[in-house]
């Protein structure tokens, strides 16, 4: 419970909040004013409400409203401290409830998990098919400090990637604007119609008889990016349903029953600490054998 005395006159609550403690956002105050964990002069108001010199406000900074439901779903976590947990994401799961998956995601899992001690915020997430690291933050605080970090492009990502085809520069940068598609809105295009630019950097840890290993690094974090771009210059990820479908004859169907794209490592300040911290994933038991399987015809080949 929290208590201050307003010093602004005709100033609206949620805004006069927001400027008395910057750490939490606008929107957790309006959703605690319409909760009822806000009070002026011991009344309950709304957000729109104008301030006068001198009104008192109680806060109750609650958690936010649960309404996801908890699922007994196999946590890897990598590490956990009473701000932040960093999670090791296996492949062929959703991230958060959406469509037809309201009981089978991360977030389902987490709240499971925390037993109500908390509510788990999401300040960036990977796709479905997507396996690696990935943080969730465990109060409002740490949440708005981290999604900051993400906005400002201040956390470092790698990937690791297989993908199809030999790419022969030993590194390169792929640039070019991201747009979503007309036609289909799920999809992510480049085109003449897409206006934000995103930037792509891949460095190649090995080369096998038709596919190449990468390690990647996204400087922006546009939807789809390190998918899309690469199958732009013509060597899409391996096993990727949605972009690989322009490597005609390539390995996509053949040895991956999913994108092989793993969040390998992420580097960000601790929101408490304010200290860099980095994190990785080992990759996952798919990816390991595919990888051998291309060791291996790479090797008879020769």
């Amino acid at each position: 419970m929290g208590k201050v005395i307003a010093d602004k006159e005709k100033i609206r609550l949620d805004n006069f909040l927001k400027e008395k403690f910057p750490d939490f956002s606008r929107g957790y105050f309006q959703r605690l004013i319409k909760n009822g964990f806000v009070k002026i002069n011991e009344k309950q108001s709304e957000s729109g409400h104008k301030l006068h010199c001198g009104d008192s406000i109680e806060i109750d900074f609650a958690d936010k409203e649960q309404k996801i439901l908890p699922s007994q779903i196999p946590l890897k976590i990598i590490f956990e401290d009473k701000d932040i947990i960093v999670i090791n994401k296996q492949p062929n799961l959703v991230v958060h409830p959406a469509g037809y998956h309201q009981t089978d995601t991360l977030v389902n899992g987490l709240l499971y998990y925390c037993s109500g001690k908390y509510f788990p915020f999401l300040v960036h997430r990977l796709d479905k098919d997507t396996s690696g690291v990935i943080i969730v933050a465990k109060n409002e605080k740490s949440k708005e400090f981290l999604s900051r970090q993400f906005q400002n492009r201040n956390v470092e990502k790698k990937y690791l990637t297989i993908v199809d085809g030999i790419i022969k520069e030993d590194d390169g940068i792929i640039e070019t604007p991201l747009g979503r598609s007309r036609e289909f809105r799920k999809k992510i295009v480049v085109g003449a119609a897409s206006k934000k630019m995103s930037k792509t950097f891949f460095k190649v840890i090995e080369r096998f008889k038709n596919a190449t290993y990468l390690e990647v690094k996204p400087y922006t974090g546009r939807t789809h990016q390190i998918r899309v771009h690469l199958a732009y210059i013509g060597h899409p990820v391996i096993g990727d349903a949605e972009y690989g479908k322009v490597a005609a004859g390539g390995k996509s169907s053949e040895i991956a029953k999913r994108q092989l794209l793993h969040a390998s490592n992420i580097k960000f300040i601790h929101p408490t600490s304010k200290k860099k911290v980095e994190f990785s994933a080992p990759l996952p038991e798919d990816f390991k054998s595919v990888l051998g399987i291309l060791k291996n015809e790479k090797n008879h080949n020769f």
